[in-house]
């Protein structure tokens, strides 16, 4: 068969077979419930078959695709799994609780409270955990001392999804980079700057969901001191590209400098709620200094600096390293994939910065005498990475077959088509889009990061703001995923009523998504 343009088959029947494989998961898992586990695998299959016998993707070209997809997940799975572990060792040690709970002793201010670990420490579990932990964690721990459920649950949706995109050590944006070819300093700086003024928006919510704009006059100095410098702080650690710190550098400034104004707000007189006590069984051990829980966090930081700031040892452990080369491959219509090779420095990556963090949090847990004689942190680790493995296994190498076959071609020149111009301001709600249906920012970046790079091309304007755009709507998407909203939920015993809680939170989540999408259509023009 000679090459023919696939821009020439760009009719309605190719575009709705493109989008079927996102048809087909968006069905298994909003409609009947499946997880990424399931619904994964079977959208891969679906864009299988279609570039097989629609799209010219010859068996031998297909092989190549799917492994492709792979690798490129590797390199993903190797920040969020050890992101995992890091979390279950120091949960495990009674670290995690210790934290939470120190604020509820330094201060009764309930606006305070709620900017520490509704926004603050919920930031910072996004840095380091993420997938759910910030809600999981933080949900339980307000309704703990005194929030009810809905407000705990709403509060840590909305305060953590801001920064999502940079935060399991910048997993989601090391997806985005993986299915497709923009710079990485200028796409970071990109999601830094719009998560920034995102990060604003999510403080001011936070406080109001508390007593609506009564409690920002009050406390306009905790509310936007805390939120416009820890959202500096996030935007420039990711203008300096240590992505991989930067939510969780913006979550500890938040921390210290809430516990630093907890000084000054030690009462809240004008609360009459009584603070609980968690029952919880970590909480009966015995206390543990905020220092030590924290610990392991301490030595991320001296890790990620050494490897970054210091020459020798960056050049040094960056010998470590593995390379596979793909060769060049094309389709019976001619969609070319370059040669590129694949490569990853085991040592210098964020995955090898976090297992060494792991090892020596385990050592000071241990020796400070604060392990569990029978510990569970691998089987807990595995329970909560096997269902996101298979996920994003899956889910990538979808979009390594539907970017090979063209696809994704399709679709940009479909959607472009219609919206013109005007698709910048679209761009953060397809992001959220794809959030809400996986229930993760990295599953958006793999599913649409693509499609809407070829999109920005197809009306000339910045691939880079485009794909930061995306990039922040899939991170907002997370104060209203199914997913988190169900854990959530669940964790401060409000099983049954989620509806409760989506409709707390998507007032907050529609003004988000348009400031986005406004910012978005500025910037490109």
């Amino acid at each position: 068969m000679n090459p023919v343009d696939l821009t020439l088959q760009t009719n309605f029947y190719n575009w709705f077979l493109s989008l079927s494989p996102i048809v087909v998961i968006t069905f298994l898992m909003l409609g009947l419930g499946w997880g990424g586990k399931k619904a994964g695998p079977a959208g891969l299959l679906c864009s299988v078959l279609i570039a097989f016998f629609q799209f010219g993707v010859n068996f031998e070209v297909l092989l190549v695709s799917l492994f492709r997809g792979f690798l490129l997940s590797v390199k993903v799975l190797y920040i969020i799994i050890p992101a995992l572990l890091l979390y279950h060792v120091a949960d495990e040690a009674g670290g995690i609780k210790n934290i939470g709970n120190s604020v509820s002793k330094m201060t009764s201010n309930k606006v305070l409270q709620l900017m520490i670990l509704g926004f603050g420490f919920s930031t910072f579990l996004q840095g380091v955990a993420g997938f759910g932990v910030p809600v999981a964690v933080v949900a339980p721990l307000l309704a703990g001392i005194g929030f009810s459920p809905v407000q705990a649950v709403a509060a840590a949706l909305v305060g953590h999804a801001w920064s999502v995109s940079l935060g399991d050590i910048a997993s989601s944006y090391q997806a985005l980079l993986s299915v497709t070819d923009l710079p990485p300093h200028e796409l970071s700086v990109y999601i830094g700057f719009f998560l920034s003024i995102a990060g604003v928006i999510a403080a001011l919510s936070v406080a109001h969901m508390h007593d609506g704009w009564y409690s920002i006059r009050k406390y306009p100095g905790i509310v936007l001191g805390l939120g416009i410098s820890t959202s500096l702080v996030h935007f420039i650690l990711a203008w300096i590209d240590l992505t991989v710190v930067a939510t969780f550098g913006a979550g500890m400034f938040c921390l210290g400098v809430g516990f630093w104004i907890t000084k000054f707000y030690r009462k809240d007189e004008s609360s009459s709620m009584k603070i609980k006590i968690d029952p919880s069984p970590l909480v009966e051990k015995k206390e543990m200094g905020f220092n030590l829980a924290f610990s392991p966090y301490y030595i991320l930081i001296l890790v990620v600096a050494s490897v970054e700031f210091v020459p020798f040892i960056h050049d040094f452990l960056g010998k470590v390293a593995f390379q596979i080369e793909f060769p060049k491959m094309t389709t019976a219509y001619g969609i070319v994939t370059e040669a590129k090779p694949w490569k990853l420095k085991i040592l210098t990556h964020a995955g090898g910065m976090l297992i060494l963090t792991t090892i020596v949090g385990w050592f000071i847990y241990k020796f400070s005498g604060r392990w569990p004689e029978n510990s569970s942190v691998f089987t807990r680790t595995y329970k909560s990475a096997y269902p996101t493995t298979i996920g994003i296994v899956t889910m990538v190498a979808m979009a390594s077959v539907m970017m090979t076959g063209g696809m994704l071609q399709v679709l940009a020149e479909g959607a472009t088509s219609v919206s013109g111009n005007f698709y910048p301001f679209f761009a953060p709600m397809v992001g959220l889009l794809g959030c809400f249906i996986t229930g993760s920012n990295t599953n958006s970046n793999i599913l649409f990061g693509s499609f809407q790079v070829k999109a920005a091309t197809l009306i000339a304007k910045s691939e880079v703001i485009i794909g930061a755009s995306q990039s922040a709507g899939g991170s907002l998407g997370s104060m209203i995923a199914p997913a988190k909203v169900l854990v959530g939920c669940s964790t401060a015993g409000l099983g049954g009523n989620e509806g409760v809680v989506f409709r707390k939170v998507a007032p907050y989540t529609i003004i988000s998504i348009i400031a986005m999408g406004l910012l978005t259509l500025w910037l490109v023009n």
